[in-house]
């Protein structure tokens, strides 16, 4: 019994997952159409991927808001770039920004040791303020053959991005689990002064999560452009709220020193499935804010409550 007990606790995620999956199937005819479910994946990898690389930020107990204007700018470059360079230069290039645009970031909290909601606010703003310049607030669009042939591979109704996330979260948990780097930082989330006292290089480890973010952002900023064919300095203005529970709900903590890439993926395919449901029975999209907000703050809450009973056991 409590081996059953202690399956069910740790596989708690996918198997809330399968059943909201399950009551939306039976309560609504229109969930399970091969066009929701199409849907329903394709709009997973985006936010899905960028949840990847801040689960590495969160693991070592540190927080970045910036990753939606990070998208954005990214996506914007990729788009102004696509019909002069072609995709693979573009793309390559984009990758390069999103990996400056992380190390920015992190080296002001890892090497001044600043707040890390403050940087990354403010980052966030800057980065959504040269994305807003370079194209002078207008939406950019490019109707390009390599982006529409990719929108359109799917297999038995998912489409190609979703298993391209899924195969980034397969690598990142190999890294994080199979790798001495991942330990670290699983150790760094825990004790930060035990992992300095220990001799790991925490600057480093800690400026290079947030370059793992960056570059996340911008495959995901990418992917989103699979889409929507368009980019815009506004694009993933709901991204913080979106991806932070699902990384949290997948089980991250909050303060670090838990969790993992393939959690943050049964993470991401809950609130999305959660998020396409409101959708689905038309609730206007302040109420869906205000129910990402209420889910947001009780996740923190009760993330906080475990972490208090853990210390006092």
């Amino acid at each position: 019994m409590e081996t059953a007990k202690t399956l069910i606790s740790k596989n708690r995620i996918p198997i809330i997952a399968v059943g909201v999956f399950i009551a939306m199937s039976l309560i609504s005819p229109y969930f399970f159409t091969p066009a929701n479910i199409f849907g329903l994946f394709d709009s997973m990898a985006a936010y899905g991927i960028a949840a990847i690389g801040l689960t590495f930020v969160m693991l070592c107990g540190q927080l970045d808001i910036s990753m939606g204007s990070v998208m954005a700018l990214t996506a914007c470059v990729f788009m102004m770039l696509l019909p002069v360079y072609g995709f693979a230069v573009s793309a390559i290039i984009a990758l390069i920004l999103g990996c400056a645009c992380g190390a920015v970031t992190g080296f002001f909290v890892s090497f001044f040791r600043l707040q890390p909601f403050i940087v990354s606010m403010t980052m966030q703003l800057v980065y959504k303020g040269i994305a807003l310049t370079i194209t002078d607030s207008a939406p950019v669009s490019v109707n390009d053959t390599t982006l529409m042939a990719i929108s359109k591979v799917e297999f038995f109704s998912i489409p190609v991005v979703f298993f391209f996330f899924v195969a980034i979260a397969v690598a990142a948990q190999f890294v994080l689990v199979k790798t001495r780097y991942g330990r670290n930082l699983y150790i760094i989330g825990g004790n930060i002064s035990a992992a300095d006292n220990m001799g790991l290089n925490v600057r480093t480890h800690l400026w290079s999560v947030y370059v793992i973010q960056g570059v996340c952002a911008a495959v995901g900023g990418l992917v989103m452009m699979t889409r929507t064919f368009s980019a815009s300095g506004n694009l993933a203005l709901d991204a913080p709220l979106s991806i932070i529970p699902m990384v949290i709900v997948g089980g991250t903590a909050f303060s670090g020193g838990r969790g993992g890439a393939l959690r943050t993926l049964c993470g991401v395919i809950l609130m999305s499935t959660i998020f396409n449901a409101m959708t689905m029975f038309s609730l206007y999209a302040n109420i869906q804010q205000l129910i990402k907000g209420v889910i947001l703050i009780l996740i923190i809450v009760s993330d906080k409550y475990m972490e208090n009973r853990n210390s006092k056991v």
